[in-house]
This record gives C-alpha cells, sequence and structure tokens, in this order.
C-alpha cells in the first residue's frame, strides 16, 4: 500500500510540474506547428 500511495503522490507532483512548465512557455500547439502556408484560427 506505501509503494502505491508514493507513485500517486509522484505522479501528481510530475504532472503539477509538468503543468506549470507548460504554461510558462506561452506556446499552443497552433503557434508551434503553424508554417507561413497555414492559417489556424
Amino acid at each position: 500500500m506505501k509503494s502505491f500511495l508514493t507513485g500517486t503522490v509522484a505522479a501528481i507532483v510530475i504532472a503539477v510540474v509538468a503543468g506549470f512548465a507548460l504554461n510558462a512557455t506561452n506556446m499552443s500547439a497552433g503557434d508551434k506547428y503553424s508554417t507561413s502556408n497555414v492559417r489556424l484560427h
């Protein structure tokens, strides 16, 4: 049971850190993958 709780807490911490890291870049998927030939609205 202890290993399950440790893994759950680790997954939550990783998800929160990854969320903050991705929000810090301020780049949407449209900005990331758009080219001069593609118009995304």
